[in-house]
């Protein structure tokens, strides 16, 4: 999973992940914009732009279920860390 996360970001591809939320909701496939991988107190989090939501979010690296690269390139909002 981190290969295809990183992979899409270095070659600004969008990915999907599916993803479990803290409260153990799911809410299936969703487009993210890669940016950054980075520990936040001792948990390592998957910084990316929601397509679907509109804004950024941190994703619990351990609460990533699958990630698969689309076909979609995005522009950078920010530094893509990768």
């Amino acid at each position: 999973m981190r290969e295809t996360i990183i992979n899409g970001g270095q070659n600004l591809s969008t990915i999907l992940i599916d993803y479990t939320e803290k409260d153990g909701s799911n809410e299936g496939w969703r487009e993210v914009e890669p940016y950054s991988i980075k520990m936040k107190n001792g948990i390592e989090y998957f910084y990316g732009y929601d397509v679907n939501k509109g804004g950024i979010r941190g994703f619990i690296f351990d609460s990533i279920n699958a990630v698969q690269l689309t076909n979609n390139s995005y522009e950078p909002r920010w530094s893509v860390e990768f």
